[in-house]
């Protein structure tokens, strides 16, 4: 199967609710209007995957630095002396699965970042994922502030665990 990896538009922002809503428990969910208010802030920072015109995953990002973490479905002030490409948020469609699209949407956020010279990419490893960022080169970071921490813990539920990972570029 062939993908295209592009930059998101605005006009793909209900695609991305409807990835999010069938990718995500519900505790993970976004409202339309932080996922809008994300990608408004750095649209440049996004990207998609489509089949044939459909697009069927996507990778949310924006600017940030180190040890930063916006609270879980809050608004967050955007980072005028970005440290790193922070990886806010990366789904897939299921029939999507299995074709290496995380992994292409992550290097164009990666190439993107290293082009803009950032030092580094950020995210937050939910649902059992930190396995599959450690493949990926990004390091479990726990020199989190004590504010940073309690923004970390909004991603917690149940038994599952979560993880501010970093990759140096």
């Amino acid at each position: 199967m062939s993908f295209n990896i592009r930059p998101m538009l605005s006009s793909d922002l209900r695609t991305v609710e409807a990835i999010q809503a069938e990718a995500y428990a519900g505790h993970f969910l976004e409202s339309a209007h932080i996922i809008a208010q994300r990608f408004d802030s750095s649209p440049t920072t996004s990207w998609v995957a489509e089949r044939d015109g459909q697009v069927c995953a996507y990778l949310v990002a924006y600017w940030s630095k180190v040890g930063k973490i916006s609270p879980l479905n809050a608004p967050f002030a955007p980072i005028e002396e970005m440290q790193c490409l922070y990886l806010h948020d990366l789904a897939l469609l299921k029939i999507a699965q299995g074709f290496g699209l995380a992994r292409l949407l992550i290097n164009a956020a990666t190439d993107h970042a290293s082009n803009q010279s950032a030092y580094a990419i950020a995210l937050l490893s939910v649902q059992s994922s930190k396995a599959f960022w450690q493949g990926l080169g990004f390091s479990e970071f726990a020199h989190l502030e004590e504010s940073q921490q309690e923004n970390l813990n909004t991603y917690l539920t149940g038994n599952n665990a979560a993880f501010y990972m970093l990759k140096h570029l």
